[in-house]
């Protein structure tokens, strides 16, 4: 995989505290793995407004049965 430098601006507690956690060297992987995490997310959110569109939205008891699901820990 190919990589590619880039220039951006960042809020300077949040630099600083990724920083503390993952020293200078982890900084860009630790950056690109939460533009993965992000991309990702968006991605979801379209497929899930590209469903709705399709099928309609999710039926209120389904979605209210999920959000009272136990999650794996």
């Amino acid at each position: 995989m190919s990589t590619t430098k880039v220039s951006t601006t960042l809020t300077e507690e949040l630099v600083v505290e990724a920083k503390t956690r993952v020293g200078e060297r982890g900084f860009s992987r630790y950056l690109d793995a939460a533009l993965a995490r992000q991309l990702q997310f968006d991605r979801l959110g379209d497929l899930e407004r590209e469903l709705e569109r399709e099928f309609g939205p999710i039926p209120t008891a389904a979605s209210r049965h999920v959000d009272e699901m136990e999650w794996p820990s």
